[in-house]
């Protein structure tokens, strides 16, 4: 079971969200050390952010509780928040506490919402007292959503380094992966010998491997 390093902080009872959560344990403090380094130097990216992810899931959710909103808007303030991590922990410095940094993403994100949805101020603004004294029950960890994120940043990623590829290389690894065409069918439209083609995605492959560190490939097939 992951340690919840987080999910004590807050001000139950006040209502305010925590701006600046206390310190955490030192055992605590250094998982998610760890888990910050390691994705910060592409072992295994993907199981260092869902560490981050499981272990401060609730007291980011418990932020926007405390602003008032309802679980949806929660959960996808909650995620916009992950994402907001996500890209960002490559430029994070550890002399900063990761903790003060991940609310403050928070806070950007709920702000940035609010001057974009007028609807959604408008259900912050009607929320009673009662409702902020009394939360409703935190939502459960979201694996699924999880698993959609880092896919759709894998996506992202993977398609961002095709693009930097040299164009011929690029040509038949679009071809083979995203058509799924045959090193015949490919080296007859780009007018080169098969082993040309098979040469591009083999190198193709190797440069793929080396930009996305930390991402899983073994299912790409070229």
């Amino acid at each position: 079971m992951t340690e919840q390093v987080a999910g004590s902080s807050g001000a139950a009872g006040s209502g305010e969200p925590p701006e600046e959560p206390p310190e955490t344990e030192t055992a605590g403090s250094a998982l998610v050390e760890q888990a910050i380094r390691r994705f910060q130097e592409g072992q295994e990216r993907q199981a260092a952010f869902r560490f981050l992810y499981e272990t401060y899931f609730r007291a980011i959710e418990r932020f926007f509780a405390y602003k008032g909103l309802p679980p949806e808007d929660r959960l996808d303030l909650t995620q916009d928040t992950f994402l907001g991590i996500y890209k960002g922990l490559a430029g994070y410095e550890h002399r900063q506490r990761f903790e003060a940094w991940m609310y403050r993403l928070a806070k950007t994100t709920f702000l940035k919402r609010l001057r974009k949805d007028k609807t959604l101020k408008r259900r912050v603004m009607e929320v009673s007292r009662d409702g902020m004294e009394n939360p409703d029950k935190p939502l459960a960890v979201p694996g699924r959503q999880l698993d959609d994120l880092l896919e759709e940043e894998q996506r992202r990623a993977l398609r961002a380094a095709v693009a930097e590829l040299p164009e011929q290389m690029r040509d038949c690894l679009t071809l083979r992966l995203y058509h799924q065409l045959s090193y015949k069918e490919i080296a007859v439209i780009k007018k080169i010998s098969v082993e040309t083609v098979k040469a591009h995605l083999f190198r193709a492959r190797e440069k793929l491997q080396e930009k996305l560190a930390g991402f899983d490939l073994g299912d790409l097939e070229v």
